[in-house]
């Protein structure tokens, strides 16, 4: 055929791949559920596991659009309960998938999650035979970590400048970049402050505390996290029982801080959090599953409700009694 006579066929737009598809898609600013903005960090995940899901996708039914994947998303979950999975896990993967898919979750048969059957840093693991897993694996952030009880990738973060105090003269450490890129306050016990300074006093380098080599390791620092809050409630449930006046003199701390994260919370575009005196009266009382897994442990199945709210704003930065119990004071 002549160049003259020769058919042209428009160009087929090109997608380009399936990871690259699911990147360029746009997610919503705000959550739909709670209205409150997405955080950075909330969107790499679910971005992460929504490419993730691609994958899949494309190994077992050569999917080649986003379109084609939105049919498979509750194989997916089939899938992931068959791979033994715990329900928990599979919600998180799958709330990422839904989101950034746009494919509403309650639509896709998944397992019930049950607090009380998580299983992360419970138990004996074959992790923990490891020999990277031990104390002698990083002794000085294994030392470092049973005081402060911060999250693995928060070591990171932390540099030479990050030991203060907060408004009451408590020594504390410096969270730049917590979940989901929240500043915190972690209180340490004066008594422990020389064993925090020796580490604050011999940095790795002038940017970061520790190194990136001190952090390759398979330590349970989340076990390590839920030993410190469950020895916080002691010391705080002791104090408020034995001292008088610490009562309200931990009311009033904990009034102050709330305060504070309040005007935070609606200078970022997040609804106020309300206050209200019961969550520092009486006790937070366990039922159901988290009351069977706290009776076969001989655990309390109630909970002083301003040791548990110190330790969660002071200690964990939930601001939850929920979360405080089941997944850290129940952590067994």
């Amino acid at each position: 055929m002549s160049k003259k006579h020769k058919v042209k066929h428009p160009k087929r737009k090109q997608l380009g791949s399936l990871k690259y598809q699911i990147s360029q898609l746009r997610l919503e600013p705000f959550d739909q559920k709670s209205k409150k903005p997405m955080s950075v960090s909330t969107v790499k995940q679910y971005k992460k596991h929504a490419q993730e899901f691609g994958a899949w996708c494309k190994e077992h039914y050569k999917c080649k659009t986003v379109d084609a994947c939105k049919k498979h998303i509750q194989d997916y979950s089939d899938y992931l309960r068959a791979s033994g999975k715990s329900a928990s896990t599979i919600h998180t993967y799958l709330a990422g998938v839904c989101r950034v898919l746009d494919v509403p979750l309650d639509t896709i048969n998944k397992p019930i999650r049950v607090v009380a059957d998580n299983t992360r840093s419970r138990g004996t693991k074959a992790v923990d035979s490891r020999s990277d897993s031990g104390r002698e694996a990083s002794p000085r952030l294994y030392d470092f970590a049973c005081i402060a009880g911060i999250r693995r990738a928060e070591y990171l973060h932390l540099t030479p400048e990050d030991l203060v105090e907060d408004d009451f003269g408590n020594p504390c450490i410096l969270v730049r970049k917590g979940k989901g890129g929240k500043r915190q306050l972690q209180r340490i016990l004066p008594e422990e402050l020389p064993a925090i300074k020796v580490v604050f006093d011999a940095p790795a380098d002038e940017q970061h505390l520790f190194s990136r080599d001190e952090l390759k390791n398979k330590i349970d620092l989340h076990h390590l996290r839920a030993q410190r809050a469950q020895k916080m409630y002691r010391y705080y449930l002791d104090r408020i029982e034995t001292e008088t006046g610490y009562r309200a003199q931990l009311i009033s701390e904990i009034r102050h801080i709330w305060e504070q994260d309040d005007e935070t919370r609606k200078s970022n575009g997040y609804r106020a959090k309300r206050w209200s005196d019961m969550k520092v009266t009486g006790n937070y009382v366990l039922r159901g599953n988290n009351r069977k897994l706290a009776q076969k442990h001989g655990f309390p199945v109630a909970y002083n409700r301003l040791a548990l709210l110190a330790v969660s704003i002071f200690h964990l930065s939930h601001w939850r009694h929920d979360v405080t119990v089941a997944n850290y004071l129940l952590a067994a």
